[in-house]
């Protein structure tokens, strides 16, 4: 079915109605989470605020969430998510309903949603975007953990899609930087998210025709996407530009890069408003099982 903005109207009604995520949640500290780390031991200084580490910069909490759907395979496909600014793992799945749309999504895969900046203004994943291979043990850990929670079988990381929100393109471009699993990165999304490492984001995207990117985008990041487009544009016309009120799930399966416009819904809601977190979802790699 083709989905437009005039289609998914419905949508945060009938979500409202839903009941609690039909999966299990886990919110473990992991060794290999963003934080504590050496650059932000003494906190963090913003307009002239010190956001100190003991509240900011000492959680090593790493949310999971396993769908109803989810069947153990040898390799873990998993959904990687980057939050924004002033937030903390559990008001992340709250706010914008990642685990209810994930459920949606039909994905046979987890969510995983690391702990960054708590509730601070920062877009720094700390060792996620500074360690060489902080990804990969990151998601060792992830199976590890599973394992001990009965899902037993996981041998290693499958395909991994990086979606990031606002800020947490810090996070989702730091693991492009140094996370040493860019070759298992099948798809990377961005929700009004292009503020910066464009460079990782683009290289990424060059290295190979297979891998999916997208990008959601208000006039906050206009010229970030912008900057994106001249860095993934190929001598041949080989992007897409489509506006969010008319797009559908076949446009968005494209694997050239492509960037949707939203003139209608505002920054903070370009998750879960219109569950296009869920949409985006199902054009993944991971989508086709």
């Amino acid at each position: 079915a083709l989905w437009t903005l005039a289609a998914l109207q419905v949508a945060p009604a009938i979500a409202q109605t839903q009941p609690v995520p039909l999966g299990r949640t886990f919110t473990p500290s992991l060794p290999s989470a963003p934080f504590p780390y050496e650059d932000r031991a003494a906190g963090h200084v913003y307009q002239g605020v010190l956001y100190d580490a003991a509240t900011h910069y000492s959680d090593s909490t790493v949310g999971i969430y396993v769908p109803p759907q989810f069947r153990p395979r040898a390799a873990l496909d998993a959904v990687v998510h980057f939050h924004g600014w002033r937030n903390h793992v559990a008001e992340v799945f709250r706010r914008y309903r990642l685990r209810e749309q994930f459920d949606a999504s039909g994905l046979n895969a987890v969510l995983v949603v690391p702990q960054g900046p708590k509730d601070a203004p920062d877009s720094d994943f700390g060792r996620l975007a500074h360690i060489a291979g902080d990804f990969g043990r990151l998601m060792h850990d992830v199976i590890d953990f599973l394992g001990g929670q009965g899902y037993t079988g996981i041998a290693t990381t499958g395909r991994v899609v990086l979606t990031a929100h606002s800020g947490g393109y810090g996070g989702a471009g730091g693991v492009l930087s140094v996370g040493g699993l860019n070759d298992a990165v099948t798809d990377v999304m961005l929700f009004d998210a292009a503020y910066g490492y464009y460079d990782a984001f683009a290289t990424w995207v060059n290295g190979s025709s297979r891998r999916h990117f997208l990008s959601l985008f208000t006039g906050d990041t206009a010229t970030g996407n912008a900057v994106l487009m001249s860095k993934m544009q190929a001598a041949v016309p080989n992007l897409f530009v489509r506006d969010a009120s008319t797009m559908t799930l076949a446009e968005l399966q494209t694997r050239a890069p492509t960037f949707v416009i939203t003139t209608t819904v505002a920054h903070d809601d370009v998750l879960q408003r219109l569950d296009w977190f869920e949409l985006f979802l199902k054009t993944t790699a991971i989508a086709g099982g």
